[in-house]
Order: structure tokens, then sequence, then C-alpha cells
């Protein structure tokens, strides 16, 4: 997954995660969850400046068929919720 833009802001979530203590399996699942969100926005054209609640929506209903995520109908509200930490 390319995050883009987003990724100095995953890189530094992550690292405060781990610095904080959490498990290497925690910080895995939000580290997916906002690379996959920062490659939907690339291919979408949404700029990290305009991402808002209705940006997140959208990525909560999308058909997942990004490059490098499995296929799937529908994200889990889990999943998604853990994008917008960052």
């Amino acid at each position: 997954m390319d995050s883009a833009a987003l990724r100095p802001f995953v890189e530094a979530f992550t690292n405060r995660l781990v610095s904080l203590g959490y498990t290497r399996l925690t910080v895995s699942g939000y580290q997916d969850s906002a690379r996959h969100f920062g490659q939907w926005l690339r291919l979408t054209k949404i700029a990290v400046a305009a991402v808002d609640d209705d940006a997140v929506r959208r990525f909560a209903r999308h058909r997942c068929r990004c490059p490098g995520i499995r296929r799937v109908d529908y994200l889990s509200a889990k999943y998604v919720n853990r994008a917008p930490r960052l």
C-alpha cells in the first residue's frame, strides 16, 4: 500500500504508539488502516487538507478494490475508526 501524502503522519503515529508500549499487533492494525486510508485518498484524488467527516464516511462505504488490500464489499467499523486517529 502506498499511503502517499499521509506517509509522514502514519510513521509518526505508529512510532508514537510503539513509544507508548502498544503491542506490535495493535500498532500493525492501526498502521494498516491508516495506510489504506492514505492510499484510498490518493486513488480518489482527495487532498489531505480536504479530509473531513464526509471523506471518512466515503472511505467506510467504499467497495475495496485498492491494490495490496484484500477485496471486500465493506470495511468493519473498527477498521475504519482507526484511520482518522492520525
